[in-house]
């Protein structure tokens, strides 16, 4: 199901593709990802922060013209002044032909980040800052995902994928890799990610507002840098976001799967602070 907005005529379709294959594991190393080629996944956009210079920073997913969407965790201790958007990012090495760079003109975190645990509510919203009030251009390499039209425990997909430009070994910040990384993952339900021998008893219980997703055998996972980047889901023939990347145990660690934020959970927040970010 799909929030209808303006948006709906491109949001979560691609001119680009990129086949995955869901059924082998492990895969080449987010962790266990893939380089992808550029407009694959034209909703991921960049979040850099400014640290004596603009470094990357988190992943985000761009769900309109002029907002995206980014983990809470992301923005701590950070002010919007030290922090940008890049849409249309691909290479982190290099200017990419389509990328455009927007300044942040608000920040809103959920109003329960960590009221429920350490890793809770972990979803913020940034509007991008735009000079003709118009916002982002979408194109074949630029364009939004969809939103989930409303909250529900179930799975409404198997699979779906997860991008980003994370370290590709744990706790080894220099294997950021250059291009854009694309992983499947498997949807977890929550009885089976709350088990004693997954992430039952810890110090954060695993709220309904979450959501697991990765191999319990490990080797594929989101790891450091990927965090606010989304989980996308393919529904209906188009992407919805699915999870924004949180937090986990490690990276790609044997009954660790990613913990996400479940963002059908928050739709209705979501749709009330847009519709006033946005007027």
């Amino acid at each position: 199901m799909i929030m209808q907005l303006d948006y709906v005529e491109v949001c979560g379709t691609r001119a680009v593709n990129h086949h995955l294959n869901y059924r082998r594991w492990p895969q080449s190393k987010i962790i266990g990802g893939y380089s992808t080629p550029y407009g694959a996944y034209p909703w991921q956009v960049e979040l850099q922060a400014y640290l004596g210079g603009w470094e990357h920073h988190c992943g985000g997913a761009l769900v309109s013209e002029t907002i995206a969407l980014t983990a809470a965790h992301c923005l701590r201790n950070l002010k919007k002044s030290h922090l940008r958007i890049i849409v249309g990012k691909h290479n982190l090495a290099k200017n990419d032909k389509h990328e455009k760079i927007y300044r942040i003109q608000k920040i809103l975190v959920h109003p329960n980040f960590r009221k429920d645990g350490p890793h809770s509510h972990d979803i913020a919203i940034l509007k991008l800052y735009s000079a003709n009030r118009q916002g982002v251009r979408f194109d074949s390499y630029i364009k939004p995902i969809c939103l989930p039209e409303h909250y529900t425990k179930s799975n409404e997909a198997d699979w779906c994928t997860v991008t980003g430009w994370g370290a590709q070994k744990q706790d080894d910040t220099t294997s950021l890799p250059k291009v854009l990384q694309a992983a499947s993952v498997p949807l977890l339900d929550l009885e089976t990610c709350r088990h004693e021998d997954i992430y039952g008893g810890r110090h954060q219980f695993i709220l309904d507002s979450m959501l697991c997703a990765g191999s319990l055998e490990g080797g594929v996972d989101a790891c450091g840098g990927d965090s606010g980047g989304p989980l996308a889901c393919q529904v209906n023939g188009r992407f919805v976001l699915t999870g924004v990347v949180s937090w986990g145990d490690g990276c790609g660690k044997k009954n660790r799967p990613g913990v996400y934020t479940r963002v059908s959970y928050y739709v209705d927040w979501l749709k009330k602070a847009m519709t006033e970010l946005e007027t």
